[in-house]
């Protein structure tokens, strides 16, 4: 479900930079504005190493949404918050969170600037650039 949502975004949600995250309840949707990076570490240019796309991460069927308090008031960098990611089931220690159904998917996201983490849960993923 997730997996083939990011299949084509080399390095997951790995060093992506979070623009927006919006919760809308009544449509029960979390919808991430993302530049996530595309670059290739090995490649010629820094242009290339370090290149973004902007992504539009939509959680659908959200079941919750947790924002933990940042530790840190550092300001926000103008290109977004970086930020690291992946699905809830791949930590080896889980996080005191809502259980999740076996039809839905939770993500965790680790915001460098807050020193804290943003964990999402919905029934369905989808992007668009």
């Amino acid at each position: 479900m997730f997996e083939g949502v990011t299949a084509d975004w080399p390095n997951g949600l790995h060093d992506a930079l979070l623009r927006t995250l919006t919760i809308d309840y009544t449509s029960a949707r979390a919808t991430l504005a993302l530049n996530i990076w595309v670059g290739d570490p090995s490649a010629a240019t820094e242009a290339d190493r370090e290149a973004y796309r902007a992504v539009t991460l939509t959680i659908s069927g959200l079941l919750w949404c947790i924002i933990e308090s940042p530790t840190s008031q550092d300001e926000v960098p103008a290109d977004g918050l970086w930020i690291d990611g992946g699905l809830l089931s791949d930590l080896k220690e889980k996080p005191s969170v809502p259980t999740v159904p076996a039809d839905a998917i939770a993500l965790w996201l680790y915001v460098r600037e807050w020193n804290s983490f943003i964990y999402i849960a919905g029934r369905e993923a989808s992007a668009e650039s």
